[in-house]
């Protein structure tokens, strides 16, 4: 009796996976980054640096807005350090995790590709 000698698994391997490349490749091109994103010192937009303006800017205009009572009927509570600090803390950890993680990983990709 004589046998097959490729799996039937195999079989359907090689179809399968040319799909999954080409779904890769067409979702990349049809995904964009958003106009709003800041761009970073790299000149790439990013995530973390708009993040972390935006928890800046929200937490320097409570700092301000708490700084007067009202502005005619309009009142402003005091300001509270713990949930300012609850709400930039996180953004600004992101960036700067960020930042570290495109330091320590680009450089070893640098050395590598000079060799």
């Amino acid at each position: 009796m004589k046998t097959n000698s490729i799996p039937p698994s195999s079989i359907m391997v090689e179809p399968m996976a040319k799909k999954m490349l080409d779904q890769k490749n067409t979702d990349k091109s049809s995904t964009s980054v958003p106009w709003w994103w800041i761009r970073n010192d790299k000149g790439r937009k990013s995530v973390s640096v708009t993040f972390a303006t935006v928890a800046f800017v929200v937490t320097t205009v409570v700092y301000a807005a708490a700084a007067v009572e009202s502005i005619g009927s309009v009142a402003f509570r005091p300001f509270d350090v713990g949930a300012c600090i609850a709400y930039f803390l996180p953004a600004l950890s992101l960036y700067f995790g960020r930042r570290l993680t495109d330091t320590k990983y680009s450089s070893k990709i640098d050395e590598q590709t000079d060799k």
